[in-house]
């Protein structure tokens, strides 16, 4: 299903985090609204403090002897933010893979939606994709998206997805693409 066309994606209720973020200045385009590299951020400042929370009880240190790499980033622009302003992210684990997951977030303002965005992240070990171990994956489920009764959404990966200088590269990994879903 299109994100921007699912009503979960589009509630802040729907994601188990809410991460605040305050526009800057800085931040505005020469158009007067908030630029995409800007709002890009927001979503990876959040993206941040879920793995924190998952990964290291919410401590911003090192995620000893375990590493994700981001593998591709789609964002959908919904509607123009702007300056000044306090926004919302909320965030939490989508899809999870065997060896990825997808890190799912939505941009709120006075509860209106203005952005989605899912990163999709790679568990490597030696530069090697590698499946998550299950105490990791519980981590994930227990912030999963979206929050519902009856358990996080998890299904095995069908193929590794993309990750840079890897020679199994699938996915762009570029801002604005649609993940590989091969």
């Amino acid at each position: 299903m299109d994100p921007r066309r699912d009503p979960e994606r589009l509630s802040l209720a729907s994601y188990p985090l809410s991460h605040p973020v305050q526009a800057r200045f800085s931040d505005l385009d020469g158009n007067g609204h908030l630029n995409n590299v800007a709002l890009a951020s927001f979503y990876e400042d959040a993206r941040i403090t879920l793995d924190w929370r998952i990964f290291t009880d919410g401590r911003p240190v090192p995620f000893e002897n375990f590493t994700f790499v981001v593998a591709n980033v789609s964002i959908h622009y919904l509607a123009e933010a702007r300056y000044p302003a306090t926004y919302v992210v909320g965030c939490g684990v989508g899809r999870i893979g065997t060896t990825s997951f997808v890190h799912s977030a939505g941009l709120f303002r006075d509860g209106v939606c203005l952005g989605l965005c899912d990163s999709i992240l790679v568990h490597l070990v030696e530069g090697a994709p590698t499946v998550i171990p299950p105490d990791r994956r519980a981590q994930m489920e227990a912030l999963a998206f979206p929050v519902r009764a009856g358990g996080p959404p998890t299904e095995p990966d069908a193929e590794t997805v993309g990750i840079p200088d890897q020679p199994a590269q699938t996915g762009s990994g570029l801002v604005g693409s649609e993940p590989d879903r091969r």
